[in-house]
């Protein structure tokens, strides 16, 4: 028998093979992106940061009953907390809810010079729920100092944070104080 040889060339390879190679490359691309895609509902690291440095700011706010500061940290919660947290908060009266309480907080601190310091020791930042909320626990120490107290106190705060409608600013959306009751 004799073979009959045939010369190939490019275009009859393709109209041939064309579509099985088409197929393969698309496999590898598919498994590439498949393979490289984020995993769940996770938060960047990027992000992450950025909710740390807030997460820092609305503690130190929360907590610093300065004299020299208080007043600016409320302006500042008034900003950061949705406005239903802020108005619980106020209701419980851990937050001045009006002008007339928070300046009469401040010349009750002026007049015992309180100053406080705090420190953030963990901050621990959650994967967002079904409605985008990001759960974050944070943990600290608190002390204060004026002419008639002195002391230190831990702090365990769990906060869910979400974005203000039209800022896209963090904001508070929920706030629960988890400190342990210290004897």
């Amino acid at each position: 028998m004799y073979w009959k040889v045939q010369k190939i060339g490019p275009e009859q390879l393709i109209r041939a093979y064309g579509v099985h190679i088409l197929l393969g490359v698309s496999v590898i691309i598919n498994g590439f992106l498949f393979l490289t895609m984020p995993k769940g509902n996770k938060v960047s690291s990027e992000t992450k940061q950025t909710i740390d440095a807030f997460v820092r700011d609305v503690t130190n706010h929360l907590l610093d009953t300065s004299y020299i500061n208080c007043e600016k940290n409320v302006m500042e919660l008034r900003k950061e907390l949705a406005p239903n947290v802020f108005a619980a908060m106020a209701q419980r009266k851990e937050v001045p809810g009006t002008n007339s309480e928070l300046i009469g907080l401040i010349r009750d601190m002026s007049e015992r010079k309180q100053v406080c310091a705090v420190r953030v020791d963990k901050v621990t930042t959650g994967d967002p729920d079904n409605r985008g909320m990001i759960p974050v626990e944070v943990q600290g120490v608190c002390a204060l100092h004026s002419s008639q107290d002195t002391g230190e106190t831990n702090f365990r705060f769990r906060y869910l944070i979400g974005q203000h409608a039209e800022t896209k600013a963090f904001l508070i959306a929920d706030f629960h104080d988890e400190t342990p009751v210290q004897p």
